[in-house]
This record gives structure tokens, C-alpha cells and sequence, in this order.
């Protein structure tokens, strides 16, 4: 392939992402009415009244309904409730418009029966309601969710008064953050010096990881945190940026070595594999260029159907959650048993054959060969550090 045809690659992979966004944000225009009738069966004529306020009717009594709704930050992004109350100010109906939360997270809050706890309450006399353990971050946001929203209501209709957002539900956020700028460091450590005891430090470090990153605090990043990052509702405020900074450092390090730095060091459920490869002595599949076409083209796939349908959480199809929190669907679960089997067989069968992280950094390999100087091209295989010092060699000399 010559090196335009290599860029015409590069640049278009980006245009089909963006292009999804822009189509996803086009196809929500208008769209709010046409959710809020769906709360219910028994909604019916809605209208708009104001920005976030809507007016409809009861089919069947035909009694009028005042319906908004309010979005908190949840773990994947902001989360948005919609709650309906009737003239006597009580709440008939509650429901989750759009999330990008892991579903089985909000299956599971769902489940519970939160948002039925609100249902024949008066917005005046509203419930204080502490989050669901296992998934505190979702029910947080849902239910600090529907208190503003029916206080929205109450403010507009009833002349109650406002009352202001509180923050973010309490989370051990700053050791997160920390532990994973830790994690990072100690891995750049162990590529950079020449260590005598080099391969059992690794295993520390990922014996570490899988503790602390993985069962712990679960801080793995996703195609979910993939598609929140290009999307921007990140934006919009998340009540936990240890994915995102997860992302954003494993990329980073691997611009500044060349190396998969996240991927032989750090990643939890790549150490899982190796340990259990580890009991049985495997060594890695066969790869053929042609798997590995299929893997980058499906992550491609994901990720604009997730752009198109604003569903950062529906691009999110790694067994982490099952691995880790044992939390998921029936499908994650098969998967995680599979590739838990397959890891005694196969040296890291994930992330050798299936983890999309592998074909983002082919994507950033690939681009960065694509537009290199031809004066470069010699060294453009080298980390950052090694081409300063090539360069000042060929200064020197």
C-alpha cells in the first residue's frame, strides 16, 4: 500500500466516527417528545411548555400531567430520568431516558424496584433514598435525578422552591486517580531500567493490578470509555474519571515508548490469562493477518453504531464486569467462562485474538508510519527517548 493510500486510511477512519456523531446528534433533534410518551402507555398528547417541561394527558382519565426531566452524572456520563406528576403533585410515572451506564449496572438498580419507591409519592414529601450497594454510582444518579426533576415541576406549576443539586455521590475518586498515576509510573519504570529481578517485578505489578485496579476499584478502560471520550459526554461531567484517565495514559505511553506498555504491565484481565496460562505452560495463537482484519473492522463497527446511537455503555463488550465486579449479562458471563477456559489452552486468548485496545494501537502505529518524514523512517520505530538520541548522534556526528 503506498503511503497516500496509507493516509486516505488514517484520515478516513476518523471521518466515518465523526460522521456518526453528527448523524446521532441530528437523529435526537425532536426526539425528546417521542420518549417521554413511551414512559407510560397511558401518556398520551405531549407538548412542549417550556425547555425542559412538558404537558400531556392521561388516556385513561384524561386528567392532565406535567413531565420533565433532569440528568446527573453516573459513571459513564450523565444520566437522564424523567418523571411525570399530576395536578395534585404527585408522581404517577419515573423512567430512564438515556444512560451510558453498563446496562447490567441499571438492570440491576432497576431491579431493585428504585424508581417504583417514587411512584404515588407527593413531590413536596419526597423520599430520601441512599444508593444500592454494588452499584451506588447508578442509583445515585437516578434518584438525585428524579428529585430534581420533579422539583423542576414543583418550581414551574406548584411555586415551590428550588432547591440547588448536590454534588456528586462520595467515591474513593482521588485514591483512584492516584493508584492509577502509580500504576503507570511503576510501569515505565520496569520498561526504562535494567533490573535484575525484571519479570517477577512485572508480576508484582500485575499481581497489584488485578487486586486493586481490578476486583478493588474496578479502573479498566473500554470500548464504552472509548466511544464517552470521542463522543465528549465526558464532557458533561462523569462521577468517576478513573477510566477515562486509564484511556488517556495507555495511549499516552504508548505514543512516548512504542510499547503496549498498558497491555504487558498493567491491564487486570490480561494478567488473569497470563496467570492461568502460566499453570499450564501454553504459548500464543497462530495469528493470521486476516483475524486481525476482522477484529480491527469489527471494533470500527462498534464504535460508529455507538456514535450513531449515543450508547457509549452498548459499545462495551469485554468481560470486565463479570471478571471483576460479577456483574453482567448471561452473554458476559459464557464469554468470561470461555475465555477463562481458553486462557488454560491459549497464551492470552483475549487479548491476542479480541481486545479492541490491541487494534487502537494498531490504528496509532498505522497513522503514525503513514504521515512519518521519509528522513525518519529509519528510526520511526523507536520511542521517543531513543530518537532524541539518534537524532543527537547524527548532530554530533
Amino acid at each position: 500500500m503506498s503511503d497516500f493510500a496509507k493516509r486516505i486510511v488514517v484520515l478516513l477512519i476518523p471521518a466515518t466516527l465523526a460522521l456518526a456523531w453528527v448523524g446521532g446528534e441530528m437523529r435526537k433533534q425532536g426526539e425528546m417528545g417521542r420518549r417521554l410518551s413511551h414512559i407510560s402507555a397511558d401518556i398520551t398528547q405531549v407538548r412542549q411548555l417550556d425547555q425542559d417541561l412538558y404537558q400531556a394527558r392521561r388516556k385513561s382519565t384524561g386528567d392532565t400531567l406535567f413531565i420533565t426531566s433532569d440528568s446527573y452524572p453516573s459513571y459513564g456520563g450523565p444520566l437522564t430520568v424523567a418523571t411525570a406528576v399530576d395536578k395534585q403533585k404527585t408522581i404517577l410515572y419515573t423512567a430512564i431516558l438515556e444512560s451510558t451506564d453498563t446496562r447490567s449496572y441499571l438492570e440491576k438498580v432497576v431491579g431493585f424496584g428504585i424508581l417504583n419507591v417514587y411512584t404515588g409519592v407527593r413531590i413536596d414529601q419526597m423520599p430520601k433514598l441512599d444508593g444500592i450497594s454494588g452499584a451506588t454510582i447508578s442509583s445515585t444518579a437516578i434518584t438525585r435525578g428524579i428529585e430534581a426533576s420533579a422539583n423542576k415541576i414543583g418550581v414551574a406549576e406548584f411555586g415551590m422552591p428550588a432547591i440547588g443539586k448536590e454534588d456528586a455521590a462520595a467515591t474513593p475518586e482521588t485514591a483512584k486517580l492516584l493508584l492509577i498515576v502509580f500504576v503507570f509510573a511503576a510501569a515505565l519504570f520496569l520498561v526504562y531500567k535494567d533490573l535484575p529481578r525484571k519479570k517477577q517485578l512485572r508480576a508484582g505489578l500485575l499481581l497489584f493490578s488485578v487486586v486493586t485496579m481490578g476486583f478493588l476499584f474496578g479502573t479498566l478502560f473500554s470500548m464504552s470509555t472509548v466511544v464517552s471520550f470521542i463522543s465528549g459526554t465526558w464532557l458533561e461531567g462523569l462521577a468517576s474519571y478513573s477510566a477515562m484517565l486509564c484511556m488517556v495514559l495507555a495511549i499516552v505511553t504508548f505514543l512516548v515508548t512504542r510499547k503496549k506498555v498498558y497491555c504487558t504491565y498493567i491491564c487486570p484481565f490480561g494478567a488473569v490469562q497470563e496467570g492461568l496460562g502460566k499453570i499450564t505452560g501454553c504459548k500464543g495463537p497462530e495469528k493470521y493477518p486476516w483475524m486481525e482484519w476482522i477484529s480491527r473492522f469489527f471494533v470500527w463497527a462498534i464504535l460508529v453504531a455507538a456514535l450513531y446511537f449515543q450508547t457509549p455503555s452498548d459499545a462495551m463488550y469485554e468481560p470486565f464486569s463479570k471478571a471483576f465486579n460479577f456483574i453482567g449479562s448471561g452473554i458476559l458471563y459464557g464469554l468470561t467462562i470461555l475465555i477463562v477456559i481458553a486462557s488454560l489452552v491459549i497464551k492470552r486468548p483475549w487479548c491476542n485474538l479480541f481486545c479492541p485496545a490491541s487494534s487502537i494501537f494498531f490504528y496509532l502505529r498505522f497513522a503514525r508510519k503513514a504521515f512519518a518524514p521519509k528522513s525518519t523512517a529509519d528510526i520511526s520505530n523507536l520511542p521517543l527517548h531513543a530518537v532524541f538520541n539518534e537524532k543527537s548522534k547524527k548532530e554530533a556526528g
